[in-house]
């Protein structure tokens, strides 16, 4: 399984840079799409490709909300992952750019 998944290189996120958010659970989902993984499985998965500050935010939530990761589904990861990085002010960030073009 490890194999498949590095063939595929999916993005690896370290919590500084903001544009990729999306593109990390795109390509996730994308990836999540050819394999089917059970829903814990994707979620080890997803939190295998975080390093940096954004591991250090893993470690954070596992502590605060008592997550247990053998535990933690796509679905929660994602909506952890989204609380973090995708914030009203990143919305607002690419609204603004929209209107600028």
């Amino acid at each position: 399984m490890q194999g498949e998944f590095q063939k595929i290189k999916p993005s690896l996120f370290d919590g500084e840079q903001e544009e990729v958010v999306e593109a990390l659970l795109i390509n996730m989902n994308k990836y999540f799409q050819l394999y089917e993984y059970d829903h814990n499985l994707k979620g080890c998965l997803a939190i295998y490709q975080l390093q940096g500050k954004a591991t250090l935010w893993w470690e954070e939530v596992k502590t605060v909300r008592g997550v247990n990761e053998q535990n933690v589904t796509w679905e929660n990861f994602q909506k952890y992952f989204k609380e973090k990085y995708l914030t009203k002010r990143f919305y607002d960030e690419k609204e603004k750019e929209f209107h600028d073009l």
